[in-house]
């Protein structure tokens, strides 16, 4: 049995979702909230990230790549955190993957012929409308987006397994 642990990180609300093999078995989010410093921000989402690696006990760990989208201030906290992402998982040797959105969007709609449109509101909704149809839940859209993330590093697991 293979554990993934995915992420759709962001230095407010995370979203993550949880799979063992092809199977989604929880997801859920944490918040942070805003007016806290930097500093504190980034500690709390440590210590948010680390309690669900305790938690759930990863194999593999996915997580969204960040994109410049006009606004200097958030790029540069989105990277802060996907630095924690990455020292962490390093220093307790866990394999972690980075998917930027428009990777994962690839991936799924390629296996399920999804199209998730243009516009990051397009995008976000159909991203909930195939979680919806697909899995008969009713997520929130950033935890959509971390069950889509988390499934498409199943997809790309399957794609690296030999028959031999």
């Amino acid at each position: 049995m293979r554990r993934i642990l995915s992420f759709d990180q962001s230095s407010r609300t995370t979203a993550y979702a949880v799979f063992d093999n092809k199977k989604l078995i929880t997801f859920g989010h944490f918040s942070i909230p805003a007016n806290k410093t930097i500093g504190k921000r980034l500690e709390s989402f440590l210590k948010h990230f680390n309690e669900l690696i305790e938690k759930y006990h990863p194999e593999e760990i996915y997580f969204e790549g960040i994109q410049y989208q006009n606004n200097a201030e958030t790029y540069k906290k989105l990277a802060m955190i996907q630095g924690i992402i990455y020292y962490w998982c390093t220093s307790i040797n866990i394999p972690h993957t980075e998917l930027t959105p428009s990777h994962w969007r690839s991936i799924i709609r390629d296996k399920y012929g999804i199209k998730f449109g243009r516009s990051r509101a397009e995008q976000k909704s159909q991203a909930k409308k195939f979680i919806e149809d697909e899995f008969k839940l009713s997520p929130t859209e950033d935890e959509c987006d971390a069950i889509c993330l988390g499934l498409a590093g199943v997809i790309e697991n399957e794609k690296t397994k030999s028959a031999f």
